[in-house]
């Protein structure tokens, strides 16, 4: 091979091993004395700038594959029978929904929608509206059954409800079911039942802002907790011993003018 062949095989190498291979080349050939001089020179050097750029490559290349753990999935919740329904009348529903419409304003400049979008707004509108049941709470509607009345594919009626979720405006379980089924061997042939639990839909509940804004107003006491007794068992003992005597003057005083 000449030093043009070499430094030009030298160019298209992507590994590390076919570096090397070349080299061991190259080292034949100037042992052979087809090689020598300023062309030995010049592929010497062009194999150990192909190794550099080799390693570099393959370097970038793990560095890009290496990607932060993602967070552990949390685990939906499973529930026989109805799921568990939330009853919500009309007026929590409206609260629900000018919720829904206050975060579908832009926060950000570029962007058409804020946190829900367009698609999510009809989703919700769809199972409040015209699924659930106020009295009952009961929400489960396949997810064609939505897609159906949302005039959407299947997989976008996914990312509304995950949308929706995020947003904490409503959220759900898995509704499951026991059911007993033949079992077959090879041949065809009976051999006895099983029980099974499959998931039949997804029971919805939906979060009444009113209700959480309730639940945290009512979680602060207006009145600090304690008798006055305690308060004043907490103060320095100087403190204490102070307004002990001016409690025994006050009330000795009153005493000697009722005697009088």
């Amino acid at each position: 091979m000449s030093a043009m062949e070499f430094t030009t095989a030298l160019d298209d190498a992507r590994t590390l091993a076919f570096v090397e291979e070349i080299n061991r080349f190259f080292l034949g050939a100037v042992a052979a004395g087809a090689l020598g001089g300023e062309d030995a020179e010049r592929i010497d050097a062009a194999v150990a700038a192909a190794r550099q750029r080799v390693k570099a490559a393959a370097e970038a290349r793990t560095a890009s594959s290496r990607r932060s753990p993602s967070p552990p999935r949390r685990r939906r919740e499973k529930v026989f029978g109805d799921g568990r329904p939330r009853p919500m009348d009309r007026n929590g529903k409206a609260r629900v929904m000018h919720l829904a419409r206050a975060l579908m304003r832009r926060t950000e400049a570029g962007k058409a929608y804020g946190v829900i979008k367009a698609k999510a707004f009809i989703v919700l509108e769809i199972l409040l509206w015209g699924f659930h049941n106020a009295k009952s709470g009961l929400c489960f509607p396949s997810y064609e059954k939505i897609a159906e009345r949302a005039g959407c594919a299947r997989s976008t009626v996914a990312e509304a409800l995950k949308a929706l979720e995020a947003a904490n405006i409503l959220t759900w379980v898995n509704r499951v079911v026991r059911i007993r089924e033949q079992r077959f061997d090879a041949l065809g042939r009976s051999t006895g039942t099983r029980w099974r639990v499959i998931r039949t839909s997804n029971g919805y509940a939906f979060r009444d802002p009113k209700g959480a804004a309730e639940m945290a107003i009512a979680s602060k006491s207006e009145k600090p907790s304690g008798t006055t007794n305690q308060v004043i068992s907490l103060l320095e003992p100087a403190l204490s011993k102070s307004l002990e005597r001016l409690k025994n003057c006050v009330f000795g005083a009153k005493t000697g003018a009722a005697t009088a």
